[in-house]
């Protein structure tokens, strides 16, 4: 009874309470309908004098709460009871507005803000490649170069646009910089993938960059730190380029562009690398002679070619010439100069040219854009071009009064080359020509008495003729990038939007390499299979006719990204910035290599070969072996699913957090490690200081400081988490038909993970009154851990190492950045200064590099990690020195000065070897001047590397005694006592000795300080405007001219060579252009 009563008394309490709570509801829902049927809504867009957009721009009614944010178009929405308003508008770096309104109001505002003397925040809109951030709200640490920036250079490739121009980024030279061409902040890993993140228009692209044309970019991001790339998450450990392209304006009157530039540079210089002189080289030659070195290479089986040198000697020796001819032979040969042949016959300045057109408008819900490109390149070496097509197009909506927006963008490359001459290879005095001018042979793979031998023997031309096969190769590639990005934006409500957006891209490339009848490598291919029987009747198992290789790579993916944002004013002083979504990305390829012979292309058909017999090779019958296939097949699935969020707060325009996160999940990492799936995140902050009441009257109108820390990543796509092994064609396929080989490419590792990246980044920005001086200086700790390395494992188990998450490395470093604008009246003169220093060090490694390992790390790409040294280093053996009476080179054996080869090498460890320093820079930056005058510009732009050393060629005694010809260093060397005290050249030995050799070559006598001061490049153009001469067919004019690589003003070295360039001069090249704009 009692529990009756009180469930009867529950069930009354709650029903009184849902009456009363549907009554309440019912109230609010009337008074707020009452509310928004007082309340309008204004629309605007807000944009600085060149109507550019301005998001970020704050908008609000005074005396009121109404406010809002504008969004990336520049664009704004509030609710407001009607009445009638005083519209503030601001935003840093443009004077605020003041505007007199009434509500309700129709038409929408279109607000334009004029510029202050402030330029370093003035319209500077970063993009990370999920959104566009206004760079006074920024924490992390971005650089940004604008249109007229990345069009300050010229030339077919969009990244060398960021060389010099760029704070913490630099381009790598030398032979180190082989797979490492640009490093940001230094480098963050050991062996996985070395190269930034490249973001297209909002998506990464995995595409050559040779397919984006550089005139159709609007603007490049450098995301530098962990709060501006964390959100790449597990792909951003290297830093992240975003490029933004052009597109179509709101409101915008149709704009047409055209610009055209041709760029002539110099062929390469043959003669840069030093050579010892031909006479000296034929001395060396007739020593060897007389010492009988050649009578092995004479009597060896597979006839291997001799020097015309040699082949004069043995002509002499066995009877066949007269001393007379000899001599006069050699001395034609003392004259004579293959490189001059090469320069006169096969070289040429290369020139490239360029044209781009570009279309683009708008109106109130539909925006277009459209350009075209070509680009043409004439190699330096004659009959090699190659062409570059480009289209570009997209299409933005904006339906139901702005609550929907829709996009489609297009992106179409084609790239062809065609290699049709290739340079000769031949022995230093070798002529190209008889004396009448008319091409003759050089000796190629075999010696010119067994050639002679086997004329009239019913084979094809044995002679290698060079001249004759200049534009007769068919070596060709063709390549086709394409990308449709569709995207579907709903804007639920001023505040709240969510996005859609999808890219798919492919990419298709051939190739064609046809050898005909006419080159030498077509006959000799033939000749060296072809088969004689007892009879001497000839037969062919490479059939006379074309050999065709071809190959063919073909890759595609599918990204799919949906991304919500909210973006709302609170209380006036309040902005939120929320952006969270999802990608998902599918990438897959595949490839195969063929070769066909006896091809004829007007037919299109071929022969099949026998490919699993071993054939006599008709010069050494001795020797068989089978025919090359050439065939293979490759094939790769990248499969990424990533989540991600970014929280933004700014609190009265003067303290600004900032908080990422994404989490990464691949088929490549192993199962444990997306199981854990560890996120990468960030947090930073920013202070600016001038906007503070106790800062307003301080000459200093701009100063903000920024701090942040956080994760990223970095991904190794060669490995995998599961076994792989690679298919190869078994050596022994003719004992044992059929048998398969596979060669173990890595264990299985559940734990594979990615790589992490962790940053920390202080930053202090300022510009002071009028904008005079202005810059940014930022410190930067990296510490990245669980990087790939290697540990060495039992041979049994198939493989000498284990790779896994074994290494940690840190760097520590200063970007400093300033502008300093000395004249700005009639006549204009700004400088910007570039300074960046870093400090690596490798912090763990498990496998310690051999001796050898370090003394050759420097003429090579892969690195040899050294706990607490830079992952690059220059390792020698200590220098004592050149023996004052034989001219031998020294080293320290037990702190005594040794001759001892062997003994040096073999007592040599990784803690006596010589460490010099870094072999990369360790302060770099560049320093430019822009001055202009009326429609004059000149630009000079001066780049500087410091701290760093590399090792130079000089004489190897060892190839030099075994016929090849050796450096120019030769002519310097050690001859006679006192020789040493103004020379590091050892003298020549008596034989070859690879001790002594390896020991000079490896010794601190080549190394040299790296520091050198460069004269980049100067532009000068002269800009004509219709609003001066109004009887111009064009709203604006720029004829330009652009020099590039023009120099060494200053190098620490005494070494003639230029430290960054040791085997080839870098090319100057002159540039001359036009653009429109109509």
């Amino acid at each position: 009874m009692l529990r009756s009563i009180q469930q009867t008394s529950f069930h009354q309490l709650i029903s009184k309470l849902m009456k009363r709570y549907i009554i309440y509801l019912l109230l609010m829902f009337s008074i707020c309908q009452s509310g928004f049927s007082q309340t309008t809504e204004l629309k605007g867009r807000v944009s600085d004098d060149a109507g550019i957009p301005l998001p970020g721009a704050f908008v609000k009614l005074a005396d009121s709460t109404y406010s809002a944010i504008c969004n990336e178009s520049g664009e704004f929405s509030l609710q407001a009871p009607a009445g009638t308003y005083t519209l503030l508008v601001s935003y840093i770096g443009m004077e605020s507005q003041e505007i007199e309104i009434t509500l309700p109001m129709e038409e929408r505002l279109e607000i334009q803000l004029t510029s202050q003397s402030l330029d370093l925040a003035s319209v500077e809109v970063v993009s990370t490649g999920y959104q566009q951030i206004p760079k006074e709200r920024a924490t992390g640490s971005f650089a940004f170069l604008d249109e007229e920036l990345v069009q300050r250079k010229v030339g077919a490739n969009v990244l060398e646009r960021l060389g010099d121009v760029t704070s913490g980024l630099i381009f790598n030279q030398g032979p180190q910089a082989a797979n490492d061409p640009i490093s940001i902040r230094g480098r963050s890993t050991i062996f996985s993938n070395t190269q930034p993140l490249i973001i297209v228009d909002n998506f990464p692209y995995d595409g050559p960059m040779e397919n984006i044309n550089p005139n159709d970019v609007a603007s490049i991001t450098v995301l530098k730190d962990a709060a501006a790339a964390s959100i790449w998450g597990a792909r951003a450990g290297n830093g992240v380029i975003v490029i933004t392209t052009h597109r179509g304006g709101e409101s915008q009157p149709l704009q047409v562009s055209f610009n055209s530039n041709v760029t002539i540079s110099q062929p390469r210089d043959l003669f840069y690398m030093p050579q010892m002189s031909i006479p000296d080289f034929i001395g060396i030659e007739k020593q060897l002679f007389e010492k009988n070195f050649y009578r092995s290479t004479e009597n060896n089986a597979n006839k291997p070619k001799l020097s015309p040198v040699v082949e004069t000697l043995i002509a002499l020796r066995d009877g066949k010439i007269t001393q007379a001819v000899a001599d006069a032979r050699l001395t034609d040969y003392a004259q004579s100069d293959i490189r001059r042949d090469i320069e006169s016959y096969y070289l040429r300045p290369s020139v490239a040219q360029q044209y781009a057109l570009s279309l683009r408008g708008g109106g109130k819900v539909h925006s277009y854009h459209l350009s075209l490109g070509y680009d043409r390149s004439d190699a330096d070496i004659v009959v090699n071009p190659s062409n570059r097509w480009t289209l570009s197009g997209g299409n933005q909506w904006k339906l139901l009064e702005g609550k929907l927006e829709a996009g489609l963008d297009l992106n179409f490359a084609r790239q062809e080359s065609s290699s049709r001459t290739a340079l000769p290879n031949g022995y230093a005095y070798e002529s190209l020509t008889d004396e009448a001018g008319n091409p003759t042979g050089i000796i190629q793979n075999y010696n010119t008495r067994y050639i002679e031998s086997v004329k009239g023997q019913g084979l094809l031309d044995w002679n290698y003729v060079p001249l004759n096969e200049i534009g007769k190769l068919d070596n060709s590639t063709e390549a086709y990038d394409f990308r449709v990005s569709p995207y579907l934006k709903w804007n639920i409500t001023p505040d709240l939007n969510l996005g859609v957006y999808y890219q798919y891209w492919s990419n298709q490339a051939a190739g064609r390499n046809r050898n005909s009848q006419e080159l030498f490598y077509n006959r000799d291919l033939i000749n060296k299979y072809t088969q004689k029987d007892e009879q001497g009747n000839l037969s062919y198992p490479v059939p006379i006719g074309d050999v065709l290789d071809v190959s063919e790579n073909n890759s595609f993916s599918h990204t799919f990204r949906p991304q919500m944002t909210y973006a709302k004013v609170f209380s006036g002083v309040n902005f939120l910035n929320v952006l969270a979504g999802a990608e998902i990305k599918d990438r897959q390829g595949v490839g195969f290599s063929d070769r066909f012979y006896g091809y004829r292309d007007d037919l299109g058909s071929s022969v099949p070969v026998d490919w699993i017999s071993r054939f006599p090779m008709y010069y050494n019958p001795g020797s068989q072996v089978s025919i090359l296939s050439a065939q293979s097949h490759s094939g790769f699935t990248d499969r990424f699913i990533s989540y991600y969020a970014n929280i933004g707060y700014d609190y009265a325009h003067r303290y600004f957090l900032s908080l990422s996160a994404r989490k990464d999940q691949s088929n490549i990492f192993g199962v444990e490690s997306n199981q854990r799936g560890v996120p990468l995140w960030s947090v930073g902050g920013g202070w600016i200081v001038s906007e503070e009441k106790f800062a307003s009257g301080a000459n200093m109108p701009f100063l903000k400081f920024r701090a942040t820390y956080g994760y990223s990543g970095n991904v190794d796509k060669s490995l995998s988490s599961d076994v792989t092994a690679q298919f190869v064609n078994f050596q022994f396929y003719d004992v044992l038909p059929q048998m398969r080989a596979a060669v173990l490419v890595n264990p299985p590792n559940p734990d594979l993970r990615w790589e992490k990246v962790q940053m920390t980044n202080l930053a202090l920005d300022w510009e002071t009154q009028n904008g005079f001086f202005a810059g940014s200086l930022e410190y930067y700790s990296k510490h990245a851990s669980d990087l790939l390395g290697e540990y060495s494992v039992p041979s049994s188990s198939g493989k000498s190492s284990f790779t896994g998450n074994f290494a940690e490395t840190q760097t520590r470093g200063v970007d400093l950045s300033m502008q300093v604008k000395w004249l700005r009246n009639s006549f204009h003169w700004s400088t910007n200064v570039l300074y960046s220093h870093l400090k690596e060090e490798v912090l763990d490694f498990e496998k310690e590099p051999t001796v050898n390992n370090l003394l050759g790390s420097a003429f090579l790409a892969a690195p040899y990690p050294v706990v607490g040294r830079p992952l690059y280093g220059i390792y020698t053996y200590e220098w004592a020195g050149l023996s004052p009476d034989t001219g031998n080179p020294r080293g320290f054996l037990d702190g005594e000065a040794s001759e001892d080869y062997r003994e040096l090498s073999r007592a040599a460890t990784i803690e006596n070897l010589q460490y010099h320093g870094s072999a990369r820079p360790t302060s770099f930056g560049a320093i430019r001047n822009d001055f202009s005058f009326k429609g004059f510009s000149l630009s000079v732009n001066i780049s500087y590397r410091l701290g760093y050393y590399y090792k130079r060629r000089s004489i190897d005694y060892y190839t030099l005694l075994r016929g090849e010809i050796g450096h120019g260093d030769f002519d310097n060397r050690w001859q006679q006592p006192g020789d040493e005290e103004f020379t590091q050249i050892p003298s020549l030995p008596a034989s070859a000795d690879s001790r002594r050799n390896s020991f000079y070559s490896n010794s601190g006598a080549l190394v040299e300080k790296g520091d050198h001061i460069r004269l980049n490049d100067i532009r000068f153009s002269y800009s004509f405007s219709k609003v001066n001469m109004p009887w111009l067919p064009f709203r604006t004019a720029q004829l330009y001219t652009y020099g590039n690589n023009l120099g060494i003003l200053w190098k620490a070295s005494d070494d003639a060579l230029d430290p960054d360039y040791q085997l080839s001069r870098p090319l100057r090249s002159f540039a001359l252009g036009l653009k429109l704009d109509f």
